[in-house]
């Protein structure tokens, strides 16, 4: 029995230390494709390595042979906790969502001019920078101007690439 559960043990390690290579390697490579900077494929790469643990953590208890219903109250036990604990900041959770589909899918990079289209309250800037949880745009008075990337999927963009919008080239601060 011990030996059993030891090689599922090993099995999961393995599975784990390959998954993490594997996610390293291909985010690396899609930041590389995009020209993303390396702190943000850092932060896509730490956070599906967390979640890849997590699996895995769950995974071992579950096929070393450990009761089913012990499993059962560790998982519900710590999904209600962490569902408490980040319903006040359930914004933050799912900007970090975001950001991880924005480093896939958004067809924006840092140095792009965009117009976040929002009625009256419409930004328009240059990409400074895409964090965890924010998109930071430096507006056309050369200030810094930081959006949800949660929010980001919901209002339509407009992109220069690497151009200032037309009307704002006669409005651009003189540098």
């Amino acid at each position: 029995m011990y030996l059993h559960n030891a090689g599922v043990l090993l099995a999961v390690v393995i599975g784990l230390a390959l998954g993490n290579r594997a996610i390293k390697i291909l985010v690396t490579k899609a930041g590389a494709e995009r020209h993303i900077s390396e702190s943000r494929v850092d932060y896509v790469i730490k956070s599906i390595q967390l979640v890849w643990v997590f699996i895995g953590v769950i995974a071992a208890v579950a096929l070393t042979g450990s009761n089913i219903e012990d499993v059962g109250i560790l998982v519900g036990s710590s999904l209600a906790f962490l569902g408490v604990a980040l319903f006040a900041q359930w914004s933050l959770l799912s900007n970090a969502t975001a950001s991880i589909i924005v480093f896939f899918f958004f067809p924006c990079k840092v140095g792009n001019w965009v117009e976040i289209v929002d009625g009256d309250n419409t930004i328009i800037g240059k990409i400074k920078e895409i964090t965890l949880f924010h998109i930071i745009l430096l507006d056309k008075n050369s200030a810094l101007v930081t959006y949800p990337n949660s929010l980001i999927f919901q209002k339509a963009i407009r992109i220069t690439y690497g151009k200032p919008l037309k009307r704002d080239i006669e409005d651009e601060p003189n540098k």
